[in-house]
């Protein structure tokens, strides 16, 4: 009786941490151990501190000196997660969801966000390393760890680590906002809600000078292939994901004929640089390096030829359970989508353009389904 006594006074004389804090000082007094003395060790001290339940509401001037403290930051390590950085656009996040329930006449409880190597306080308390780039809807955790996606990426050139992980945490944040607010624009669909209001941050953050385009297109590369733990309903296709990212995006932004620092927003998918202009005799052309979305269907058609393959020598070895497993998969293998950085040429005085490196010769402007040579002939020739 003394014993419990003594540990109650112990609990109440403590001062009060939030759930994060919580898990970072479990953690860190647990960190040399290993196995299940490493579990025990975490979950002895992830329990001994009482959690501070207020939730306080960020006020406008904290808003802008949480930007103000991240355009001071400057740009991120590429190759290295910053966790001061991700926290500092972590407490953005809230700060600018929080207002958008105020306007719903709903409350948003901040989040825990996870980097560090303990077990989540629910979704079957499983380790936070087996469970990268997720949101647990029983215990408001979002756990963050962007590096497990870009081992089979082969374009690292201009990928950012930390601009991927942004764009990571905002989708997860997104389920987090739908889980207490509600869905708006996808009412049937949880992951394009998601994407919807991951582009709606971004395209905040972009605005406010705090991430380069180069930022959300270069990681909108591996974006669109983020899984989380949201069984409700399953990722879509690229294109489905993007349109539902691009449709926040432009809900926040300036819309077309803004800029995003030097970048111009042509139409509602594309972007432009304009690099030079050349003058010839009775030719004037235009040179610009774009950006534009593209679905990538060789891997597709390479996943659904392979598990084809697969499926015939199951069936012929008489495997009843593979076969039949070969066989459902068939044909689902999905398409890529991709924000692709190309150079397009406009021929002011032939009403033509070109896309350098692409299988089709100078067509006419009117031919660009994506509308950008259109945008750019009218605003530029």
């Amino acid at each position: 009786m003394k014993c419990l006594l003594l540990l109650l006074y112990l609990i109440i004389s403590l001062d009060a941490l939030s759930a994060e804090e919580i898990n970072q000082v479990a953690h860190r007094k647990c960190k040399f151990r290993s196995g299940n003395d490493y579990k025990d060790c975490y979950r002895y001290y992830s329990r001994v501190y009482p959690i501070r339940e207020s939730n306080p509401v960020p006020s406008s001037s904290k808003q802008q000196s949480l930007i103000g403290n991240l355009q001071e930051y400057g740009e991120p390590s590429s190759a290295i997660a910053d966790e001061n950085f991700l926290r500092l656009h972590f407490k953005l996040m809230y700060a600018y969801w929080v207002k958008h329930a105020q306007k719903r006449g709903s409350n948003l409880p901040i989040p825990i966000l996870r980097l560090d190597d303990g077990y989540l306080l629910g979704c079957g308390k499983r380790p936070v390393s087996k469970s990268p780039n997720i949101y647990c809807p029983e215990s408001n955790e979002i756990t963050l760890d962007a590096r497990p996606l870009i081992k089979g990426f082969s374009d690292r050139s201009n990928l950012n680590l930390n601009y991927l992980s942004v764009a990571i945490l905002s989708h997860e944040f997104g389920h987090h906002v739908n889980q207490h607010i509600g869905r708006e624009k996808y009412l049937g669909n949880e992951e394009d809600e998601a994407d919807w209001k991951a582009g709606k941050y971004l395209a905040y953050v972009i605005s406010n000078k705090l991430m380069p385009l180069e930022g959300l297109t270069t990681g909108a590369n591996l974006f669109f292939s983020v899984g989380d733990f949201h069984l409700q309903s399953k990722h879509g296709n690229p294109k489905g994901r993007f349109k539902a990212f691009m449709k926040g995006f432009n809900d926040e932004s300036m819309g077309i004929g803004s800029f995003a620092g030097e970048w111009l927003q042509d139409t509602n998918e594309t972007f432009s640089r304009r690099v030079h202009k050349s003058y010839r005799l009775n030719t004037e052309k235009l040179y610009f390096d774009v950006y534009r979305f593209e679905i990538d269907r060789s891997r597709q058609i390479t996943g659904n030829i392979f598990a084809g393959v697969i499926g015939v020598l199951s069936c012929s070895q008489g495997n009843k359970e593979d076969c039949a497993q070969s066989l459902l998969i068939q044909g689902k293998a999905k398409p890529e989508g991709w924000f692709k950085k190309q150079k397009m040429v406009i021929h002011c005085k032939s009403n033509t353009f070109d896309i350098e490196g692409d299988e089709f010769e100078s067509q006419s402007i009117n031919s660009d389904r994506k509308g950008q040579a259109q945008y750019l002939s009218q605003r530029n020739c």
